[in-house]
């Protein structure tokens, strides 16, 4: 069975809370107890549903945006699919490119008026593409706040050769899939001459807004930089190409450990407490000062045969006093 077309519901009553929602393919090696559609998919492909297909459990992830911090609210949104009795030509998949949303992957200082973040897919992971390639027909962006442009291009040959979407004015607010008017088609390595597609993926924040950092996180105050399209024939292990920062990134002179140590010493704190999912906040300006535990001398007059001999006493008269008092005891 394909699923041909599908429709995210949003509760009349919570438009003002309802900020997005995800739904996630369950890793199926995981066991568990128990004619004018919306969104329609091209017609040479559907989403599988039930039959072979490995996956079988699905997760949908609801986002709010609550500033107010309103209470007694319920919410039914969700998403409906469309089911048709005929199997399509082609299975859909997911595909995102972009940068891990975390603070190794994304960090964003204060103040920028154009913090790029670039990312890469090389060919070493496009290689698993079907040697017939594979076909993309919409593109869905995605940052936070401070996010003002994202785009991906093809590149073959190490020479960019076209946008594979390009969402160069992007608005929070205005988040949507966009279906393109012609598939573009994609190619792994080709004859075992030609290179196969790599993609460049650029997100662009304005942070002149901010007076502190912005990390990668899923948090509306934090930042990602996602870029996600569909495609097909679907490939069944392979979901996304990422980037984070290498560890390597982090090497460090005299210098650099100098003002890291320096960064460290001055730094506010932010000391969490309390029991799960009810911890109390407060923020230290910095370290507070206090006096400290007086220097130990050294005493180096004591030899290790006199801790011996003084450890050995003083087992033995406590061997002794043990002896003494079992055997009052026992004469009571």
């Amino acid at each position: 069975m394909s699923g041909f077309g599908h429709k995210t519901i949003i509760d009349p009553a919570n438009v003002d809370l309802v900020h997005h929602l995800l739904m996630f393919e369950c890793n199926p090696t995981v066991v568990f107890d128990d004619n004018n559609l919306p969104d329609e998919f091209p017609e040479i492909a559907g989403y599988p549903v039930g039959g072979n297909f490995e996956i079988k459990y699905y997760m949908v992830q609801m986002h709010y945006d609550n500033p107010k911090k309103m209470s007694n609210r319920r919410d039914s949104s969700g998403i409906r699919f469309y089911l048709g009795n005929e199997l399509r030509q082609h299975d859909l998949g997911y595909l995102t490119f972009g940068t891990d949303s975390n603070a190794v992957g994304i960090a964003i200082p204060p103040g920028a008026n154009r913090f790029i973040l670039d990312s890469y897919c090389p060919v070493s992971a496009t290689n698993q593409f079907p040697k017939s390639g594979i076909t993309v027909t919409t593109a869905f962006s995605h940052t936070h706040l401070q996010g003002s442009s994202v785009w991906t291009k093809i590149i073959r040959d190490k020479k960019a050769v076209d946008y594979l979407f390009n969402a160069e004015s992007y608005d929070f607010n205005y988040q949507f899939e966009n279906r393109f008017p012609k598939p573009v088609q994609l190619y792994p390595i080709k004859f075992l001459i030609s290179v196969g597609d790599e993609f460049a993926t650029r997100c662009i924040y304005i942070t002149m807004n901010k007076d502190e950092i912005t990390l990668g996180g899923e948090s509306t105050k934090d930042e990602m930089c996602l870029h996600m399209f569909t495609y097909y024939p679907r490939m069944n292990d392979f979901y996304s190409c990422m980037n984070a920062n290498s560890e390597k990134a982090w090497k460090q002179t005299p210098e650099s450990v100098r003002k890291w140590q320096e960064f460290y010493d001055n730094a506010p704190r932010l000391p969490i407490g309390g029991r799960a999912r009810n911890y109390t906040l407060e923020e230290l300006p910095r370290l507070p000062e206090y006096i400290d535990l007086k220097p130990s001398e050294c005493k180096k007059d004591i030899s290790s045969k006199g801790i011996h001999e003084t450890s050995f006493i003083s087992l033995t008269i406590i061997s002794f006093l043990t002896t003494l008092i079992t055997n009052f005891f026992i004469k009571q």
